[in-house]
């Protein structure tokens, strides 16, 4: 394959149904909790019940609304125990690691297995280093944890009306039992490339924790998302994930420079994060920029009036430091990248 085809396959946007139903839903569920926040004066601690009210509604996979009440429900109770995990295990690398390294092992064997419980996972993971690394949720762990369930119920309650309202033929799911059974296979290159990708995310790990470096778990969670059994998946979700980061970064630098109220803000990240479902079925780079953009603009949050661009360079730092160590994992996994076109002779 050619420069050229290799660059359109990584800038081609899919044709795919709009999924707007899950568009407003996740708009409502970023914006709700963040209204409630700046009016009781909690801004700042409200922005765990928007990105929980976003995260959820990345894995509603659609199905029966039952199904998909459930799997939200799942993920919600996933990422709570995440989060509790992370402030219980912070600065006590002795349990973190070994809890890190036990959960992405088991996020490597169902990876592509079954959406909706590898999200559920991944997004625990994020919970855990989200709660290790951030003294602030320790802190107010309780007021957290009551804007994050602030944030399921928007999801729950935007989703059950909407259905109601717009009635459709549920689509085929992967059911997450059906996952887990997947998990527990003996297969050999399953358990390689789990090995690898723990070990990717311990590497990753260890070195921001070394050069102790500014929201250095950001990279770990790079790793975590972009990695994937097959060499020149990986390959394209690395660069793909770094330039949407950078597109997303400039975007949200542009807002950032223009925007001085939170009351603007909190809108605009509503309309933002509307895209976020649309974007995501279409290019994982426009997915990857949208998102960035809004967590950008929604961490900003606390000094829009001000205006902050450090978080954004911080942002596309980690995610430049975990896209090479995701490569490191990509050849870790699959050796023979390395000599594809001359293998050794034996």
């Amino acid at each position: 394959m050619g420069l050229r085809l290799h660059v359109n396959e990584l800038l081609k946007i899919n044709p795919a149904p709009s999924p707007w139903p899950r568009m407003v839903v996740c708009s409502f569920a970023t914006m709700i909790p963040l209204i409630v926040g700046t009016s009781l004066h909690q801004l700042p601690i409200s922005i765990f019940g928007a990105l929980f009210g976003f995260l959820l509604v990345l894995n509603d996979h659609l199905g029966t609304l039952g199904h998909r009440l459930w799997v939200i429900t799942l993920t919600f109770l996933c990422l709570l125990a995440g989060l509790t995990l992370g402030v219980l295990t912070g600065g006590q690398k002795a349990l973190l690691i070994p809890l890190l390294l036990a959960l992405t092992y088991w996020l490597g064997l169902i990876s592509t297995q079954g959406a909706e419980l590898e999200r559920a996972v991944l997004f625990s993971v994020f919970q855990i280093l989200a709660g290790a690394y951030s003294p602030a949720v320790a802190k107010y762990l309780s007021l957290s944890l009551g804007y994050a369930f602030l944030g399921y119920l928007c999801v729950i309650v935007a989703l059950s009306i909407l259905v109601f309202v717009r009635r459709h033929n549920p689509n085929p799911f992967a059911r997450i039992r059906e996952t887990f059974k997947k998990s527990l296979t003996k297969e050999k290159s399953r358990h390689l490339y789990a090995l690898s990708f723990s070990l990717a995310v311990l590497i990753t790990l260890l070195v921001v924790d070394y050069f102790q470096m500014s929201h250095g778990y950001w990279a770990v969670g790079t790793v975590l998302i972009i990695m994937r059994p097959e060499a020149k998946a990986s390959i394209y979700r690395i660069i793909q994930r770094f330039f949407g980061t950078l597109v997303g970064v400039l975007v949200a630098e542009m807002i950032i420079l223009s925007v001085h109220s939170v009351w603007i803000a909190i809108p605009l990240i509503g309309f933002i994060s509307f895209w976020g479902p649309w974007s995501l079925s279409r290019s994982y780079w426009l997915g990857s920029a949208v998102i960035v953009t809004m967590l950008l603009v929604l961490l900003d949050l606390p000094s829009i009036a001000t205006g902050d661009l450090h978080t954004p360079l911080i942002r596309l730092q980690a995610t430049g430091i975990g896209c090479l160590f995701g490569l490191l994992g990509v050849v870790m996994a699959n050796p023979q990248v390395l000599w594809r076109d001359n293998p050794p002779r034996s």
